[in-house]
């Protein structure tokens, strides 16, 4: 599967082509796992000393990245940037730092900033993280939800907007689907992720994870909702029926584009908040809100609290808010 721009669906918009991967066959049922030889390394070279970040080269940096993404990072933290930065300088064959600031500043930085921009992203991320969350939509949130015509009279849409490799929104798509089944004719849905990265974006979209990161998935939802590779190292797949009800696009949070087309019903807002100033937090929460329907639920981390919350927002349980 591929992600690829279609300008039909609006600006920004990426559409799910299954018929563009080429990547590991995925099965049901258990294959012998294939075997590979290893062979000797080459000798490594002694490379040259990297180049060093100072703390104004620093400043630049975070400015410009902050720009595109809203995160802030601490000029402290020159060991970080360094590490997240340092592979960008050699691919580009830069020599030192004031090279590449040189290079941001000049007529092709806007696109080098986006470069930077990933390189500075953390994704963190985990199926069923805070499950406390999920619990509540199956027990409260989904049958107020339906009970006002979501899923029947119209779509019912779940959103990631800091969807990173995509395993919240493909959690939510398996609560949504478990909901669904147990409904008599089932309920129409859809699952919708955002991010600043459009290299996890593609990720998202592919759906492949690794054992260790589907550690957090139950073993019934495991049979239902994965497909297992042939081979090693061993791989997993969200199926089809999942993927195929889910929609992806490149967003910023704290300058959400007006062409964006989201009207959710639940958005996950978690675990990105506190990467934020508190202006660039108060402008990611309203335009997230403003995309919920009325009588929607805001969903934030557990170790996230809004200080200032839209009046259009009241909370009615820990991180779980409600559009009025």
């Amino acid at each position: 599967m591929a992600i690829r721009r279609d300008d039909r669906c609006g600006a920004g918009r990426w559409a799910i082509d299954d018929d563009a991967c080429a990547g590991p066959a995925f099965h049901r049922s258990r294959k012998r796992p294939l075997r590979f030889r290893v062979t000797a390394m080459a000798q490594k070279s002694v490379a040259p000393a990297a180049p060093r970040l100072n703390p104004a080269q620093a400043r630049i940096l975070i400015d410009t990245a902050r720009k595109i993404t809203g995160v802030a990072i601490s000029t402290d933290k020159l060991s970080f940037l360094e590490l997240r930065v340092s592979r960008r300088l050699r691919e580009l064959g830069c020599q030192d730092y004031d090279g590449y600031v040189d290079l941001l500043r000049g007529p092709n930085g806007a696109a080098e900033a986006r470069y930077l921009a990933e390189a500075l992203t953390t994704h963190t991320t985990s199926f069923f993280r805070e499950k406390v969350h999920y619990d509540w939509l199956e027990r409260e949130g989904l049958p107020s939800l339906v009970e006002d015509g979501a899923g029947i009279d119209r779509k019912l849409t779940i959103w990631s907007a800091a969807c990173s490799l995509g395993s919240e929104m493909w959690t939510a798509a398996m609560v949504l689907e478990q909901f669904s089944q147990a409904r008599k004719g089932g309920l129409m849905w859809e699952v919708m992720g955002t991010d600043v990265s459009r290299q996890i974006l593609r990720q998202a979209a592919a759906a492949v994870f690794t054992e260790d990161q589907i550690a957090g998935i139950p073993d019934d939802l495991r049979r239902s909702y994965l497909l297992r590779s042939r081979g090693e190292p061993r791989l997993y797949r969200i199926v089809p029926e999942l993927r195929s009800r889910a929609r992806l696009a490149w967003a910023n949070l704290v300058d959400l584009d007006r062409k964006l087309q989201i009207t959710a019903d639940v958005a996950f807002l978690r675990n990105v908040l506190i990467y934020f100033q508190p202006e660039d937090q108060r402008r990611a929460v309203e335009g997230v809100v403003s995309r919920l329907r009325h009588g929607g639920y805001l969903l934030t981390g557990h170790s996230e609290s809004l200080a200032d919350p839209p009046a259009n927002l009241r909370q009615i349980a820990a991180s779980t808010y409600q559009k009025v």
